[in-house]
């Protein structure tokens, strides 16, 4: 059998003033979760504000990003610096806290998404890995590009290497177009529009800023494009999150405790200095 959609949840317009537009996915009110992912940020804007330019802290969560278009310079408390450019992937495992800042160089397109650590991982050492787009492996058919950035998708593995079972990949279809692909059947999966529209049958078609939700237990799903325009489309999820999902602005914890203890870290400069921040 291959998994149909069996719900659409649309994003928040978080922001929309005329240079930025963000869709926020998840969390939402009906759900907090897709496997392990707990955050999911589509973002698209002209000028080189930014949503995260100024320094600021996570803890308890790997922070993944993707740019569709543009650029960005990354620094953070760990003493790293980075340029991500088109088709670039981004990996911070923030554990028991990081600070960081993302500069953009001009009008970008992209993905940033929170995966929740598991709670034996959630105090470990913060780590950085970045993958340049010529080092992400492709799966290439008639009219569709599959991008794979974490997990296996129809045999082929992605770079990311995450703390829980997890599906990450970004595919382009031309109009019309469809790929039926063999994906992990006990992940919790969905797709996420980018741009264009997900044909869904008899039903209205999905667009841009909606995820739908796919139903679960088997091994392959087809996505299609529809005739009138391509379509950018992510497909994600995995492992069902482990234990509470508790956020606090940047931290996402397990326990009252490990978020108290968060902020502690962070305003006493446990998780670093950047700029003078937290100071």
């Amino acid at each position: 059998m291959t998994r149909t959609i069996t719900n659409v949840l649309p994003g928040q317009r978080v922001i929309d003033d005329g240079d930025m537009l963000l869709w926020r996915a998840l969390p939402t009110s009906g759900r907090d979760h897709l496997g392990p992912f707990v955050f999911i940020d589509h973002y698209r804007h002209q000028s080189r504000r930014g949503i995260g330019d100024r320094p600021h802290p996570h803890a308890g969560i790997e922070v993944l990003s993707y740019l569709l278009e543009g650029s960005v310079e990354h620094r953070d408390s760990m003493g790293r610096t980075d340029r991500l450019g088109p088709g670039d992937a981004q990996h911070i495992r923030a554990g028991r806290g990081t600070i960081h800042a993302e500069q953009p160089q001009g009008g970008r397109h992209g993905l940033q998404l929170w995966t929740a650590l598991p709670p034996a991982q959630k105090l470990v050492e913060p780590a950085y890995a970045s993958f340049r787009a010529a080092a992400i492996p492709e799966i290439a058919r008639d009219g569709a590009q599959v991008r794979v950035l974490a997990g296996r998708v129809d045999g082929v593995e992605g770079p990311m290497k995450l703390a829980s079972p997890t599906t990450w990949a970004v595919l382009r279809l031309a109009p019309g177009a469809s790929i039926t692909l063999t994906v992990d059947a006990t992940a919790e999966l969905g797709l996420y529009v980018l741009d264009g529209f997900l044909e869904r049958g008899a039903e209205p078609p999905v667009g841009s800023g909606s995820l739908a939700l796919l139903t679960s237990g088997d091994a392959s799903v087809r996505i299609a494009a529809t005739a009138q325009q391509p379509l950018d489309v992510a497909l994600l999820g995995g492992a069902p999150v482990e234990g509470p999902i508790l956020f606090s602005g940047p931290f996402v914890m397990d326990t009252p405790e490990r978020l108290a203890q968060a902020r502690r870290d962070y305003a006493s400069g446990k998780m670093g200095t950047l700029d003078g921040v937290p100071f």
